[in-house]
This record gives C-alpha cells, structure tokens and sequence, in this order.
C-alpha cells in the first residue's frame, strides 16, 4: 500500500466519525504552529545572545581602557596596581 492509498483508506474510515477527522486536522494544523513557533522562539534567543556577548565584549574594551587618573587619590579601601582594586 503507497502513501495516497493509505491517505484515502483513512479518510474512508473518518467518514463515519467526522469529529474525529476535525480532532486529526486540528492536531496537525497544532504541531505545525508550534513547531514554527520553537523556530521563531530560537531565533530570537539566537538574536538576543548575540547582542548580550557584543554589549560584554564593548564593555570589556571600555574597562581595559580605564585608567586612575594622576594626582587623584583613591578612595578608601582602594589599592593602587595596574588599576584601582580593592584591599
């Protein structure tokens, strides 16, 4: 039996029941709605860690060029090293 003989078949026996035919088409029409919204949801996510990686990667330039001004002194609690620090 091919495909399109087991497609009819199956509709011949939902002939009987169409609610349960309704029931099947409802499912299928579901599992492809959801399937396309788990792509969509994805992308997203996809999206949205990109620009949080890209944001972290601006600020770490930014602090690596951060420097304690000369003639400042620093707060208390505060070591001086390569960069303020904490004691």
């Amino acid at each position: 039996m091919n495909g399109g003989e087991a497609a009819k078949s199956f509709i011949d026996a939902m002939k009987g029941n169409p609610m349960a035919l309704a029931l099947v088409v409802m499912n299928l029409g579901l599992l492809g709605y959801l399937y396309y919204e788990g792509i969509k949801a994805h992308d997203e996510r996809q999206n949205d860690t990109e620009l949080l990686y890209q944001n972290r990667r601006e600020v770490a330039v930014l602090l690596a060029r951060c420097t304690w001004p000369e003639g400042v002194p620093l707060p208390e609690g505060f070591d001086a090293g390569p960069g303020p620090r904490r004691k």
